[in-house]
């Protein structure tokens, strides 16, 4: 049997559940391995069924560019996590439904990741995922949209949920406006009818990770 990649399960897995290109783009490759971890049990497997309940809560987040290793500080990035279908799959008018845009994560320097090798402690206090040994993302900013958890009508069928991870511009004024550059607030109905690879551009993000899991309403 061949050795197959997990970039190549999650190529596979986004077709299969027809997430390209309606939200991630035909031509994506991914540079890292995205975890989310929600609170209360290990980080779910591509495309992994969960309830409601189970990814009520905000998530801790987990990844690593091999980009980033180097003497130099390490990129931030933005994670966004979206709905497509609001309110259903059959009938997407709402969607994209925004749930989360967390700019300012900061995977750990080099330093602290070549400390915690080490064994040594270090000033940085590092979180590790359990289920892939990576370490947690720090957040430096406020959420531009804060974390919302999915809520399918019942009845409403399969929903995708989608967490999409860019790398943000090395820009000392880079910064995301829910107003101007989410186009609206964060109020419930402000949520609906976005498109997170239009927001992208924008702000000259690069997609570098996607993962994401279902839920039935």
């Amino acid at each position: 049997m061949p050795f197959v990649l997990p970039s190549q399960l999650l190529s596979a897995a986004l077709k299969e559940h027809d997430l390209v290109p309606s939200v991630v783009p035909a031509d994506f490759t991914p540079s890292v391995a995205l975890d989310v971890v929600f609170p209360g049990r290990k980080s779910f497997s591509v495309g992994e069924k969960l309830t409601k309940e189970e990814a009520s809560q905000e998530p801790q987040i987990a990844f690593l560019n091999v980009e980033d290793i180097g003497p130099d500080e390490p990129s931030s990035y933005t994670i966004v996590f979206v709905d497509p279908d609001a309110p259903s799959r059959q009938d997407q008018k709402f969607g994209q439904w925004r749930h989360w845009v967390q700019p300012g994560l900061r995977p750990p320097s080099i330093q602290a990741l070549a400390s915690l090798a080490g064994g040594a402690t270090s000033d940085v206090d590092i979180k590790i995922s359990e289920a892939t040994a990576q370490p947690f993302a720090t957040k430096e900013k406020e959420a531009a949209t804060p974390w919302r958890g999915p809520g399918p009508n019942p009845g409403s069928g399969t929903h995708r949920y989608t967490f999409l991870l860019f790398r943000e511009p090395k820009s000392s004024d880079f910064v995301i406006d829910a107003q101007e550059d989410l186009g609206g607030g964060n109020e419930f109905e402000q949520r609906r009818k976005w498109n997170a690879m239009e927001f992208a551009a924008k702000k000259g993000l690069t997609l570098v990770g996607v993962t994401f899991f279902t839920v039935d309403g």
